[in-house]
Order: C-alpha cells, then sequence, then structure tokens
C-alpha cells in the first residue's frame, strides 16, 4: 500500500498526501533532534546519562581491541582499567624492553603505547582513554561534564610532566650514569617535597568541589580512573626516592584512591595480574 498510511482522501489528494508525507519527517526530524540534543543540554542530562549507560551496557558487537605497551603500568595502565572497570574485552599485549629499539622504527609516533581498533593502529594514551571511556559509558556526552573530565585529564598529564624528566635524566648520554643518578636523587627530592604535594593538593580541590566522591558526577569517568593509575603508579616504588605514602596528607585524594581501588573489577585484575 501506499506510504504513510492515510485515510482514502488523502491518498487521492496530493496536496493531502504531500502534507503526510511532511508531518512524518517532521516527527522523525523533531526525534533527530531531541536524540542529538539530548546530552547537549545541561536540562536534559538527568534523562540522558541513565539512557547513555543503559545503551553502553547492551551487548551491541563491540571493536576489537589490542593494547600493545611494556610491562609496567605506565600512562597504558588507565586505558587497561578503563576496560577492565567498564566491561570492553581488549587483548593486553606486553612488549620486553629489550624488544624496544627493533621495534621503535616500525610503530605510530614511535612511540607506545599503540591501540589497534579492528587492525587500525592509533597512538596518545589519553585519545585512547577517551576513545574506551565513550565505547563504556564512563565518558560523558554531555558538553560541560566532558570538560571537566578532560580538565582533570589535562591536571594529570601535567603531574607526569613533573615526573617525566625524572625518569629521562637517567637516558641522558652526555652524563655519567653517576652523576645522572645524582640529579635524578635531586629532582625526586624536590617531586616529593614540593611538586607532587602542590599538585596533589589541586586534585584535593576538584574533590572537594565536587562533593560525591568522584571527580565528576556521581560515578566513575575516565577522569578517576586516569588519576587511580597515576597515583598507584608513583606509589608503587617504582619512582626511587618517592615515598608510598606521599598521598597520606590529602584525605580526600586518599579516600578517592582507596575507594577506586575497592571497585570489584579492578581488585580482580590485580589479584590476577599477581598469578
Amino acid at each position: 500500500g501506499a506510504w504513510p498510511r492515510e485515510n482514502p482522501a488523502a491518498q487521492s489528494n496530493p496536496t493531502e498526501r504531500m502534507a503526510a508525507i511532511l508531518r512524518t519527517a517532521a516527527g522523525v526530524g523533531a526525534g533527530l533532534v531531541v536524540g542529538y540534543c539530548m546530552p547537549k543540554l545541561e536540562v536534559l542530562t538527568p534523562f540522558a546519562e541513565p539512557v547513555e549507560k543503559a545503551l553502553a551496557a547492551l551487548p551491541f558487537p563491540k571493536p576489537k581491541l589490542e593494547l600493545t605497551y611494556f610491562d609496567i603500568m605506565g600512562v597504558a595502565e588507565k586505558v587497561r582499567l578503563t576496560c577492565v572497570v567498564g566491561g570492553l574485552k581488549f587483548e593486553d599485549k606486553r612488549v620486553k624492553f629489550d624488544d624496544w629499539p627493533a621495534l621503535n622504527m616500525t610503530t605510530k609516533f614511535g612511540q607506545l603505547p599503540l591501540l589497534s581498533v579492528d587492525g587500525e593502529v592509533f597512538a596518545q594514551s589519553n585519545a585512547m582513554i577517551t576513545y574506551v571511556g565513550k565505547l563504556t559509558g564512563m565518558y560523558p556526552s554531555d558538553p560541560k561534564k566532558a570538560l571537566a573530565v578532560d580538565q582533570v585529564i589535562g591536571l594529570h598529564e601535567d603531574v607526569m610532566g613533573k615526573i617525566r624528566p625524572s625518569i629521562l635524566i637517567m637516558r641522558d648520554t652526555t652524563l655519567s650514569k653517576k652523576e645522572a643518578l645524582k640529579k635524578q636523587t635531586e629532582m625526586r627530592r624536590e617531586l616529593a617535597v614540593t611538586s607532587l604535594p602542590a599538585m596533589f593538593s589541586l586534585y584535593e580541590q576538584l574533590l572537594t568541589d565536587s562533593s560525591t566522591g568522584f571527580f565528576v558526577g556521581s560515578s566513575a569517568t575516565v577522569a578517576d580512573i586516569a588519576v587511580f593509575a597515576q597515583l598507584k603508579f608513583i606509589t608503587s616504588g617504582f619512582l626511587d626516592g618517592i615515598p608510598p605514602t606521599i598521598v597520606d596528607n590529602f584525605p580526600k585524594l586518599s579516600a578517592h584512591y582507596a575507594r577506586v581501588g575497592q571497585m570489584p573489577a579492578i581488585q580482580k585484575w590485580y589479584e590476577a595480574e599477581k598469578k
């Protein structure tokens, strides 16, 4: 029969028929506008977020993911943990440091980590965590909340920017090993006493402003996972000269670290790594 279905008079009247088509098109268009605007308009956020989380939990086909990084936490841990918490399957490929020189020239941007999405390779860990966050519903579509999440991710990158020189100093070929170690010790002392406490106070203030125990919203986002993974790395003992108790003077940050670490998926992940 004719589409859209109308009464016989409407079907025989071209004007009525066109009006029916326009009404249908307007209805479809309105639906698309509402669907697009729901996560964009702050007033609709309470309705959009539950819908998004429900959609993320549905068993829709997900891309095949392969994450490649060294066998350490480092900058890839936040991506691993977002997949773990979000229930997103991925292949966790670990590279030995001895194999890196030969692999270096073949990688995108000459760096790790790399994320393969259905065979297409991407670099940059912050881009990766945003992507898997969207797949798992752990990255908000509301623009203001997304901005707040990105703000935390940027701050977490600033923290790594403070730490990174104290790692790279050991690769400085202009220094003897003894000279490099001396400089690293001085840099780590400054980090432990001045730079890291100053950065952690910024995390502390964000958590104070949030009042939910999470950085953004009332449930864990990629911002929470990124900061947790970073603090786990900092307090792991991997960085000589940085005491494992360095977070203890920041009560809200310490509580946040404990809360995220107690998530069942994260506990299960680290228990499996010990085996």
